[in-house]
């Protein structure tokens, strides 16, 4: 169900608290907001079933998983004259859901252009990704690829 919610102050602080400590108590989420643990569920539940609460993950640095490499990558897809040109950037849409180097796509406001962050073991891996996948996909005209040297800021809560 992804009705409109309006979020009044007490529901910006409870997804504020969430954003930033997925799996805190009820009972310490009252607490902080000033409400009682059952009105803090019935809101938490609320801001769920309204799709603003799309779901809990867990954050794990790449680095503990061996992969060492991040870069981002600029795809710019072919631009036929005729009316294919939607067809291709939805194949290439659909395909790079399957690409688990692929942890970020979003399309750009240049025409034809997505920008994909990759995040793979080493240099080799990144080379394999480019050659065996990415540029054997039909619709990529051209890549540039940016390494990520340092990061400096990564941050998944939003400003509430």
């Amino acid at each position: 169900m992804d009705s409109e919610l309006t979020l009044d102050a007490v529901d910006r602080r409870i997804l504020a608290a969430l954003q930033l400590q997925g799996r805190i108590t009820y009972d310490e989420l009252a607490a902080q907001v000033q409400l009682s643990a059952s009105a803090v569920l019935r809101r938490v539940r609320r801001l769920e079933d309204s799709g603003v609460i799309a779901g809990y993950a867990a954050i794990v640095p790449p680095h503990k998983l061996g992969l060492a490499l991040t870069a981002f990558v600029e795809v710019h897809l072919q631009r036929p004259a005729d009316a294919s040109g939607a067809r291709i950037a939805e194949r290439f849409r659909a395909t790079v859901q399957d690409w688990p180097e692929v942890t970020e796509c979003v399309c750009l406001s240049t025409e034809m252009s997505y920008l994909l962050r990759v995040v793979v073991t080493d240099m080799a891996h990144h080379g394999r990704f480019m050659m065996d996948t990415l540029l054997q996909h039909p619709g990529v005209q051209e890549c540039r690829t940016s390494f990520v040297l340092d990061q400096i800021k990564l941050q998944h809560a939003l400003p509430i």
